[in-house]
This record gives C-alpha cells, sequence and structure tokens, in this order.
C-alpha cells in the first residue's frame, strides 16, 4: 500500500524543508517519512493531515481523495500537460498522479505510470498556476497563433522558477511573440518550448 506524504506536500506547494519546519521535524526525517523508509508516529500523522488540509486515510494510501468535495478542483484540458511539469493531477477512476512534462506520462501513488494521453477526464487543484489559473480552453494550434494580437504563455521547462518569470501576456509577431520586457518565444519551438492560450480567457479571468 503506497503512502502519500510526498504527493500531500505538493499538493500543498510546499518545499521539504518548509514542510518540515512547520511539522516541527527534521528534514531528513519528513523525507523517511516520504520514501517509506520510516513510518512516522500517529501524532505527526494527525499533525500532517491537519497542515496538508487532507485526510489520514489518504496519506496511508487508503483513500485516493484527498478531501470528498470536489469543488476546488477544475478540468483540464490534456494538451496542458506539457507546462505542468511534477503538478498533481486527478483521475476520477486512477486517483492521484504527479504530471511528468519530459515523458508525457502520469505517475500514480501506487507506482503506475500511464501516457497522459489515456486518461481523457483530468482534475486539477485550483488555481494551480499563480494569477490567472490555468486556462480552462485547450492551448492554440501553431497554425492559430496569427490570429491574435496578444496570447498568454506558458513556457515548458523543468525549472519552475524559469516557468514563473516568463510566463504572461505576449505580443504576437511575424516569427516570435514577445512581452513588455522583450522576452521572445519563436514560432519554431512552439509545442516544444512554449505553448499559448487565446486572449478570450484574459477577459474571462479579469472578470473572476
Amino acid at each position: 500500500m503506497a503512502r502519500q506524504y510526498k504527493l500531500a506536500r505538493k499538493m500543498k506547494k510546499i518545499t521539504l524543508t518548509a514542510a518540515a519546519r512547520e511539522l516541527g521535524v527534521t528534514q531528513p526525517a519528513l523525507s523517511s517519512w516520504e520514501s517509506e523508509r520510516k513510518a512516522p508516529s500517529i501524532e505527526a500523522l494527525i499533525r500532517m493531515a491537519k497542515f496538508y488540509g487532507v485526510t489520514t486515510d489518504f496519506l496511508l494510501g487508503l483513500s485516493q481523495e484527498a478531501d470528498p468535495r470536489k469543488d476546488w478542483l477544475e478540468p483540464i484540458d490534456s494538451s496542458l500537460i506539457p507546462v505542468l511539469h511534477e503538478t498533481p493531477v486527478f483521475s476520477p477512476t486512477r486517483g492521484w498522479a504527479f504530471v511528468d512534462a519530459v515523458t508525457s506520462e502520469l505517475h500514480f501513488a501506487n507506482g503506475e505510470t500511464l501516457p497522459a494521453s489515456n486518461l481523457t477526464e483530468l482534475y486539477i487543484m485550483a488555481p494551480v498556476l499563480m494569477c490567472p489559473s490555468v486556462p480552462n480552453n485547450p492551448a492554440l494550434t501553431k497554425s492559430e497563433l496569427s490570429k491574435y494580437d496578444e496570447v498568454w504563455v506558458e513556457p515548458i521547462s523543468t525549472d519552475r522558477m524559469l516557468r514563473q518569470e516568463l510566463r504572461g501576456w505576449y505580443c504576437v509577431k511575424k516569427y516570435y511573440v514577445e512581452n513588455t520586457v522583450g522576452q521572445r518565444f519563436y514560432f519554431d519551438f512552439y509545442g516544444a518550448k512554449w505553448l499559448a492560450f487565446s486572449l478570450e480567457e484574459k477577459e474571462t479571468q479579469n472578470e473572476v
């Protein structure tokens, strides 16, 4: 039975060091729990459940749902997988998994790995990214880029800090898109280094 301590921490979007500090344990201790080399005490398990906002059954792998409520989950389009590296996603049939954007696979708590394309229904905690959240509409195709004056760009990278730095609204030029500080993404690398979303999503998000 796979434990889900690491998954719960990732869902909280907190580092191992910060989580250990908040839980009042050492980093090596928390790391040993996540790798299942050691088991936490009952008191520590309860503290984790309260801090991560999940049930103890979820932490112990007895339940695939962190919370029976679904109002905090949003459906996502499969085209978003390349920009969600190491992000937890939920499958109603398989439970929680981590996204591996490099291989376009999903890694589940029980050790199972599946191509993301095998699952047609996936959900994500809202918001998964800093404002605006993940667009509800699919990524634009390369041929659609020229139809827009401005698009929202999500970089494809395993470097979380780089993604946060480069994501945002870009003006569409003839061969590339460019933001207000001169950062560019070229059409030749579309789908490999970046994805874009339509301007209509910006208007919807501004209304929220």
